[in-house]
């Protein structure tokens, strides 16, 4: 969520890719909240972390709740001197046999599209102006 509404916002002005620890399946329920706003994911493949594209970055912004995943990618990320920061957003996927809730995905989408304007605004970035809305 977070890759697609900065290359929105950025509208091509800036290189955005987000990878994670493992690629994981993108949950049908995250493409649905997305498509709500008018942003289509459903082609988008999770990819893990490249230590190269990692080391080259500008900024490196770590989005989660699990305090190991928080303090590695950060302290990683500071160490080789690029910008990080953390996004204590909960993963709206369930850890146990419950059903996901599509609330919960609005949610963290709402979250994560504040975050980045914030983040946009925080270091004076070009970007967008209109907000998506729900459809």
């Amino acid at each position: 969520m977070a890759e697609a509404f900065a290359k929105h916002y950025s509208n091509g002005f800036l290189v955005i890719e987000s990878a994670g620890i493992e690629p994981l399946d993108i949950h049908p329920l995250t493409i649905d909240v997305m498509k709500e706003v008018g942003i289509d994911i459903s082609k988008h493949v999770s990819k893990k972390i490249n230590f190269k594209t990692f080391t080259h970055s500008n900024c490196i912004i770590n989005i989660g709740n699990r305090i190991i995943e928080r303090s590695t990618v950060v302290t990683l990320g500071q160490s080789f001197g690029i910008y990080s920061e953390h996004w204590d957003i909960h993963n709206p996927i369930p850890m146990d046999e419950t059903q996901a809730e599509i609330s919960n995905f609005r949610n963290v989408r709402d979250a994560i599209e504040q975050e980045v304007l914030s983040f946009f605004n925080l270091f004076h970035l070009p970007y967008q102006k209109e907000k998506l809305h729900s459809m």
